[in-house]
């Protein structure tokens, strides 16, 4: 049994009735009934039905074509027209509005039957449609990571808002633009790098990093960004591949967390004698006090007191905390 809830707006009161009576012998819920598009806009607004059955031909300031594009403007409810005339310049109005069925009088009661079954599916799949996409959507403005869609000629369809930042070129603009117009890569062959990463997720491979410690992206600001680069083949209904998409991550802050570390550690072996290098190196290795004197040729005394000085640089409580220090910051070799 069906449960839908039809709205009719019909000027003729006994076309009105019956058709009335033919949505509820169908069992179908008939909500309302309006004369005119005035009248169909208010009670509409007050009652949305699931459907609404819209004549063309409607006495008043309105006909039914644009009562249908108020209707459709404030609450995106499906119509379905229903009109005496199957002229080309009705029809082509009616077109305009994209209905989703059109009945010409009289129609039949199956005929009635299946275009409102089609128009509910049609609607049902149209909305599951539109809330994945506005999930994507979200989803793509959500992550931290920049999107960029491109279709086989290389040209961007589309463009995540980390994306957008990324190389200083919004959605709209990139729209439509080539691929090497947008995203510049510094010091590499551009020319020869992107195109060659798009020729392969075309042929079906999934690249999940360009370069090992990223590239530098110089965008449209003249601003530089160290990014790592993936990319994978955009894929349709029947596995037929249509377009790649590449995924930008941001690792500016961690390449220069790296660098000042790599700074930093710097500083820290510079503030070694050789002999501490000498004699840490040893500590990490596991070797004991009597083994790192008999083997550097110094006292146990001596030993110590190079073990005493480098906590006190390091801040270190014990060697325990000493050799993991060292061994966290890379002052010596480990192998």
């Amino acid at each position: 049994m069906n449960c839908e809830n039809i709205f009719i707006v019909e000027d003729e009161v006994i076309v009105a009735e019956s058709l009335n009576d033919h949505l509820q012998s169908l069992g179908y819920n008939v909500v309302g009934q309006a004369t005119s598009g005035e009248d169909a806009l208010d009670k509409i607004s007050k009652n949305l039905p699931d459907l609404i059955l819209m004549d063309i031909m409607l006495k008043g300031e309105m006909d039914g074509v644009e009562t249908a594009k108020k209707v459709h403007h404030r609450h995106k409810i499906p119509i379905v027209f229903l009109s005496a005339y199957s002229d080309s310049e009705t029809l082509q109005r009616a077109k305009l509005m994209e209905p989703f069925g059109y009945l010409i009088k009289p129609y039949k009661v199956r005929e009635l039957y299946s275009t409102l079954e089609v128009t509910f599916y049609k609607h049902r799949m149209e909305k599951r449609i539109r809330d994945n996409e506005r999930r994507l959507k979200t989803l793509l403005k959500s992550i931290g990571d920049g999107v960029i869609t491109i279709e086989k000629d290389g040209f961007i369809s589309s463009m995540n808002p980390v994306a957008e930042r990324l190389t200083n070129c919004n959605e709209s603009e990139s729209k439509q633009k080539n691929l090497l117009d947008v995203l510049k890569i510094e010091e590499i062959d551009n020319k020869t790098i992107l195109p060659k990463l798009i020729s392969k997720t075309l042929e079906g491979e999934t690249i999940p990093c360009l370069v090992e410690d990223g590239i530098i992206l110089k965008n449209l600001n003249s601003e530089n960004f160290v990014v790592d680069i993936s990319a994978a083949p955009i894929k349709d209904d029947e596995e037929n591949i249509v377009g790649t998409v590449l995924t930008l991550r941001d690792i500016t802050s961690r390449k220069i967390s790296e660098i000042e570390l790599f700074e930093a550690r710097q500083v820290l072996k510079k503030s070694l004698t050789p002999r501490e290098t000498e004699v840490l190196q040893m500590m990490v290795k596991g070797s004991r006090t009597k083994e790192i004197a008999f083997d550097l040729n110094i006292s146990t005394r001596t030993v110590e007191a190079h073990r005493q000085k480098m906590m006190i640089k390091f801040n270190t409580g014990d060697m325990t905390m000493l050799v993991s220090f060292a061994v966290k910051h890379k002052l010596v070799s480990i192998e």
